[in-house]
């Protein structure tokens, strides 16, 4: 029959503290430690936090500190992805603890639905877009107003764009609670526009569908890929003149056509003279 282990003495004295200092990581601990970290993003500008149980005043602060820990999701979610972000990543962007992630939402879920209700009031608050602004204007050109503050919010802040990218990309569960939340509304909105246009005789009949797709797509996705446009032709579609320029450019193709017009095609070619140079 095995022999019951006995319990262990109690330690103390020198062989108590003894015992209790860790044994410092070997090499290849340390190696395995520092591999594991050049897999994760590089947070370049996060501020350090030292180790240790979070500071009074971060409890003190919660609204602040809540706000902080969204901010940096938001950015970090954006560049990197769902998927690829910790919360320890996103505690450190925010120049906090990470048990202050789980204080406040509790899951990393829960901290993306809430960094996108903060992201989706500030989008709210950019799409000037209002039944005043549309007061008085024919179909047509409500649908003409609103391409063109689609394009306006995404310039000003284009992690919306990204983030609803990454999540369509993998088809995570997240993208139907950002359809069912923002998403559909948003685009229930233009569905509406295009159905008055067409029922007005100013549009001609096309699947409602196709129709907004094509026009949120090219007014959103553009500013996802907002750097190729600027490392191809040196247009920074942060800079308001590009966004003005694109905006006129996109409701013109859309509404009128890349076709000259007839008049203009089919003019015959005159030679100025002394008389139209007076």
């Amino acid at each position: 029959m095995a022999r019951k282990a006995s319990a262990a003495p109690p330690v103390s004295g020198r062989r108590k503290a003894a015992t209790a200092a860790p044994k410092p990581a070997g090499k290849r601990a340390r190696a395995a430690s520092d591999a594991a970290a050049d897999t994760l993003p590089k947070l370049v500008d996060a501020p350090k936090r030292p180790p240790g149980r979070p500071r009074n005043s971060e409890r003190d602060r919660p609204d602040q500190t809540r706000d902080q820990l969204l901010d940096a999701s938001i950015t970090l979610f954006a560049r990197y992805g769902f998927d690829t972000v910790t919360t320890g990543q996103i505690a450190e962007a925010a120049g906090l603890t990470q048990s202050m992630v789980h204080y406040h939402f509790g899951t990393k879920t829960k901290l993306w639905e809430e960094a996108m209700r903060r992201l989706m009031r500030r989008r709210g608050r950019l799409f000037r877009a209002t039944p005043a602004d549309l007061a008085g204007l024919d179909p047509l050109g409500k649908l003409k107003v609103l391409t063109r503050r689609l394009i306006e919010a995404n310039a000003a802040n284009p992690d919306h764009v990204r983030i609803v990218v990454y999540e369509a990309t993998t088809r995570s569960p997240r993208l139907k609670w950002l359809i069912d939340n923002f998403l559909s509304p948003g685009f229930g909105v233009f569905d509406q526009a295009v159905r008055e246009a067409m029922d007005s005789g100013a549009m001609r009949r096309a699947p409602v569908h196709d129709i907004t797709n094509a026009v949120t797509s090219a007014a959103s996705l553009s500013f996802a890929l907002h750097t190729i446009v600027k490392d191809m032709y040196g247009v920074d579609l942060g800079q308001q003149k590009a966004v003005t320029s694109f905006s006129d450019t996109l409701i013109e193709i859309l509404f009128n056509g890349l076709l000259a017009a007839p008049a203009a095609a089919t003019a015959p070619h005159r030679h100025t003279t002394a008389a139209d140079a007076v």
